[in-house]
Parts: C-alpha cells; sequence; structure tokens
C-alpha cells in the first residue's frame, strides 16, 4: 500500500467512528455553522455586498496575483456547487407539488 492510499483509508475510518464524543463536537460545530450562515444570509443587501467585499479584500492581502487567480476559482467552485445543489433542490420541489 502507498502513503496516499494508507491516509485515505484513516479518514473513512475516522469518519465511521460512532464515537459519542465526536457526535457532541459535530453537533455544537453544526450549530455553530447554522447560526454564522443565517446571520450572513439575512443581512440586508448593502450590508451583504460589504461583506462579501471585505472578505474579498482580506483574502487577497499579500498574496500574489497567481495565488490569488487560483484563490478566487476554488471560491468560484464552490459557488457552483452551491448553485448546483440549490437549483437541483427546486427541481426536486416542483416534480413534488
Amino acid at each position: 500500500m502507498d502513503k496516499d492510499s494508507l491516509v485515505f483509508e484513516g479518514i473513512i475510518r475516522k469518519l465511521n467512528i460512532d464515537d459519542s464524543d465526536d457526535k457532541e463536537i459535530e453537533n455544537k460545530t453544526n450549530t455553530t455553522y447554522k447560526a454564522l450562515i443565517s446571520c450572513i444570509t439575512n443581512l440586508p443587501p448593502k450590508q451583504f455586498v460589504l461583506l462579501s467585499t471585505l472578505l474579498g479584500i482580506i483574502l487577497i492581502d499579500d498574496i500574489d496575483a497567481k495565488d490569488q487567480l487560483i484563490l478566487g476559482k476554488f471560491i468560484n467552485n464552490i459557488s457552483n456547487t452551491i448553485f448546483t445543489a440549490a437549483a437541483q433542490e427546486k427541481i426536486n420541489i416542483k416534480k413534488d407539488d
């Protein structure tokens, strides 16, 4: 076995562990994550745009142009994934109606 497959197997094993401590940490993380998402999605439009602009400026601070392109494409890929999932969910909801 090569090193990469051992790392992958370790990740799979970790994901399959059913430990109550891990569940408690996961629940706290999910609650914090949901609260953060709720705060962001409930912002008025101007504050929403301002927040995204400030985060963009903070993220590019002291990063060269090549790394800015890579980071931008990475974030763009995340947004495309979210858009795709939301569109699929809307289609499924319409089918159920």
